[in-house]
């Protein structure tokens, strides 16, 4: 259900009501942190194409401010995270980080914990990064997955699991990847909603590579996929990331 907002206008001195839906009335902007870095992929790249393309579909809606730090550096821990409560003022926090060999628990522990409220965007490696702290149960509880390792580079088919979530609009029921990564899901953390998976030829099972997950009433959206730069020129996942970003702060309806 869409509800309505009222707004006046004065008309030979009558006020006359008249009626929008909320979607249409003006909304603050989004203010967004993208969080990015760290090792095996091209950051620095990904930050302009991933920028541009949410821009392209949500338009002038978001202001983004950006932490770009520890590229080549898998180990590095990201100055802003270590602050107290450096999501403070932020609508959502985009992560696209490879810090895959960061081993400092309660550095981990302190993420989530201030995380915490603050809807997220996680994209391919950062699903990876963090996965060796011991332990790393609070970043598999945020997700709501855990996945160690990848199988071999290679280019796949996604399918859509739920093609009516708002998420999969303008994503095709199913489609074909430039060479990317299959993340192997080992274990899963939550309760999580999936809405496109692939087949591991590797495993020989189904893994999810897009998904939705509520963290103590914090709105999780995260895809595996992004290996390369490639991926980041791809409608279907510009329009994913996109989707899921505006879901994550409860801006995306199902009409």
């Amino acid at each position: 259900m869409k509800f309505l907002c009222i707004k006046y206008v004065l008309f030979s001195f009558i006020i006359i009501p008249f009626f929008l839906s909320c979607s249409e009335a003006e909304q603050p902007p989004i203010h967004a942190l993208l969080i990015t870095g760290g090792g095996w992929h091209d950051y620095e790249a990904q930050e302009s194409l991933l920028i541009e393309g949410i821009n392209e579909r949500i338009g002038e809606e978001i202001v983004w401010t950006i932490v770009h730090e520890g590229d080549g550096e898998p180990d590095h821990l990201v100055s802003i995270l270590q602050d107290e409560n450096w999501a403070d003022g932020y609508d959502v926090i985009v992560h696209n980080t490879g810090f895959g060999r960061v081993t400092d628990p309660d550095y981990v522990a302190h993420l989530v914990e201030s995380h915490a409220g603050t809807p997220a965007v996680l994209i391919h490696a950062a699903i990876h990064s963090y996965r060796y702290a011991e332990p790393a149960d609070p970043w598999f509880e945020f997700m709501g997955l855990q996945s160690m390792w990848h199988e071999s580079q290679r280019s796949f088919e996604v399918e859509t699991v739920d093609p009516i979530h708002p998420i999969m609009r303008n994503v095709p029921e199913s489609w074909t990847t430039p060479n990317d990564e299959v993340y192997v899901v080992e274990e899963i953390w939550g309760d999580i909603s999936t809405l496109a998976h692939t087949y591991g030829t590797e495993t020989e099972e189904y893994h999810p590579v897009a998904w939705t997950h509520n963290y103590e009433d914090t709105r999780v959206f995260a895809t595996s996929l992004g290996h390369n730069n490639d991926m980041f020129h791809r409608e279907e996942f510009l329009n994913m990331v996109s989707n899921g970003l505006l879901w994550a702060v409860d801006r995306l309806d199902h009409e």
